[in-house]
């Protein structure tokens, strides 16, 4: 049998941007629930997805996540909680 010979190099697949996006598989929200630690409702619900601001990919009718972008939002979203103040912290007429 002959050897076919790969049609890229290994130093051009590597710079490849679609090769890039192959390690990154999408997820669905059980799976992104379980891997942050987070509600299921925060990846099920759209109107609390749009609310807190969560990247998601709708690809027919089948919502899924990117693991990578999700954590770079929890990162950045926890960072904009501890800049605002919560307006449960200081109290009400009856504090």
């Amino acid at each position: 049998m002959r050897k076919t010979k790969p049609m890229f190099s290994p130093q051009r697949q590597a710079g490849h941007m679609a090769a890039d996006f192959a390690e990154d598989h999408l997820v669905t929200a059980d799976q992104a629930s379980a891997a942050l630690n987070l509600p299921l409702y925060y990846f099920i619900d759209a109107r609390k997805r749009a609310e807190l601001g969560i990247p998601y990919y709708s690809i027919n009718r089948m919502v899924r996540y990117r693991i990578r972008e999700l954590h770079k939002w929890q990162v950045r979203y926890a960072a904009e909680q501890v800049k605002q103040p919560d307006a449960s912290e200081t109290g009400g007429a009856h504090a």
